[in-house]
C-alpha cells in the first residue's frame, strides 16, 4: 500500500492553480507517496486531468468565512470534510496557508487532527504549534506565494527537478476551443479579463479603458481580441463590448476551468486584473500584463522562480504600494481602491513591448 500525502489549499482558483508548483515538485520529490489535494470548490477542476493527483478533496470555504462558520450548516459540512479526511489516513499533510487568523489556524489544526498525519508541514509565523515540520513564514511577499508551497516540499525531501507551476489540460478541452474561436482568428490573439477576480472589489477597471486598450492594440497590432470570465462577469463583458470599436469574441460564462485553460494556451497574451484566469494564464504559458491595485503582486505576481512567462505588472498609482496582504497582515479590504488611475496607454505600451520581446521582462520583486 503506497503512503499517502495530502497538501491543503482553501483558496480559490488562483491559489488552486499557484499550488501546482507544490505538486510538480512532490510528484517528482516524494515519488513513493500518493498524491491528494484539499482545494476550495473553485480550483478542483484545475486538476480534473492531472495523473499526478489521485484524489481531489473540495469544499466551500465561504461556508466557513467569518460568522457563516458557526451556522449549523456549516459546522455539519466541516465535520463531514473532517471524516472524509480521517477516512484516507495520511502520512503527510502539507499546509499552504499563512496562519494570519486564529480562527484560520484552529481550522488548519482540525485538519491535521484528521489527517492523523505523523508529519504536519507548513510555514510557521508562530501560530503552527500543530506542525513538526516547518519553515519560517516571512510574510506576504517575501517570496511569491508558490514557493513558499513548493519550498515546504522541498525541505521534506530536497531534489534538483519539480516545482513549477502547470495545469494539465484535458484533451477535450482543446477540441472544445476550436468549436468557439472558429476559423477566424488572427495573431496575435489576446485575452482580456475585464473582471474582478473574486471578492476583492479593488481589482476592478473600467469597462471604458479595456475598450481604450483594445482599440488601440489593435490600432497598432491588428489581431484577434478574446473576451474572459466567468458568469458573474457577463454584464460587464457587454459593457466593454459597447465602449469598444473593435470586434471581440465573447467566451465570458462560456468556458469550465480546463477549457479556459485551453483557451488561454492559445493565446499570446493576457491583460487583466490580479485574478484566477490571471493564473490560468500564468500556467499554461501566455506572457501577461496584469494591473494591480490594492493586492501585492509580490506576493501573487508571475513569478519566474515557479517557472512563470514573460510578464508586466502594472499598479495604480494612487496605490504606489498594496494595502493588502502585507507581511503578516492581511489588511481592510472594505477599503480598497479600484484600478482607475492607471493609463491605458501604459498598459497598450507594455503588452507591444512583451509582445515584441523575446526574453523575460518580469514583475519586479
Amino acid at each position: 500500500m503506497s503512503r499517502r500525502l495530502l497538501i491543503v489549499k482553501l483558496g480559490d482558483l488562483g491559489d488552486a492553480v499557484i499550488l501546482t508548483a507544490a505538486v510538480d515538485a512532490a510528484s517528482s520529490c516524494l515519488p513513493e507517496y500518493s498524491i491528494d489535494v484539499l482545494l476550495g470548490s473553485a480550483g478542483g477542476e484545475v486538476f480534473a486531468c492531472d495523473e499526478r493527483v489521485n484524489k481531489v478533496i473540495t469544499f466551500d470555504r465561504k461556508l466557513i468565512e467569518g460568522i457563516r462558520a458557526f451556522t449549523p450548516r456549516s459546522i455539519i459540512a466541516w465535520i463531514k470534510l473532517l471524516w472524509s479526511v480521517y477516512r484516507r489516513h495520511y502520512d503527510i499533510v502539507i499546509f499552504a496557508h499563512h496562519m494570519t487568523t486564529f480562527l484560520g489556524t484552529l481550522k488548519l489544526f482540525s485538519i491535521a487532527l484528521a489527517s492523523g498525519a505523523p508529519l504536519r508541514a507548513g510555514i510557521d509565523n508562530g501560530r503552527g504549534w500543530f506542525l513538526n515540520a516547518s519553515l519560517p513564514d516571512q510574510g506576504f511577499g517575501a517570496k511569491c506565494e508558490g514557493a513558499y508551497w513548493r519550498d515546504i516540499v522541498l525541505a521534506l525531501a530536497p531534489c534538483a527537478s519539480g516545482g513549477n507551476l502547470g495545469i494539465k489540460v484535458c484533451p477535450e478541452s482543446y477540441a472544445k476551443v476550436d468549436s468557439l474561436l472558429g476559423n477566424n482568428i488572427a495573431r496575435p490573439l489576446i485575452a482580456v479579463h475585464h473582471g474582478l477576480g473574486g471578492w476583492i472589489p479593488g481589482r476592478a477597471w473600467r469597462a471604458e479603458l479595456y475598450a481604450k486598450v483594445i482599440d488601440r492594440l489593435h490600432q497598432v497590432l491588428g489581431g484577434s481580441f478574446i473576451l474572459i470570465g466567468g458568469p458573474e462577469e457577463v454584464g460587464g463583458a457587454e459593457e466593454v463590448i459597447k465602449a469598444s470599436r473593435t470586434e471581440l469574441v465573447n467566451l465570458v460564462g462560456k468556458t469550465s476551468v480546463q477549457v479556459l485553460a485551453a483557451v488561454l494556451s492559445r493565446c499570446d497574451l493576457y491583460i487583466g486584473p490580479d485574478s484566477g484566469p490571471m493564473h490560468v494564464a500564468e500556467a499554461v504559458g501566455t506572457k501577461i500584463v496584469s494591473l494591480w491595485g490594492p493586492t501585492n503582486e509580490r506576493a501573487w505576481g508571475p513569478c519566474e522562480e515557479i517557472g512563470a512567462p514573460p510578464s508586466v505588472c502594472i499598479r495604480a498609482p494612487n496605490r504606489p504600494k498594496p494595502s493588502l496582504y502585507v507581511g503578516h497582515k492581511m489588511g481592510n479590504v472594505s477599503q480598497a481602491c479600484d484600478l482607475g488611475d492607471i493609463d491605458p496607454e501604459s498598459v497598450v505600451d507594455a503588452a507591444i513591448r512583451l509582445l515584441r520581446s523575446g526574453g523575460k521582462v518580469g514583475c519586479k520583486r
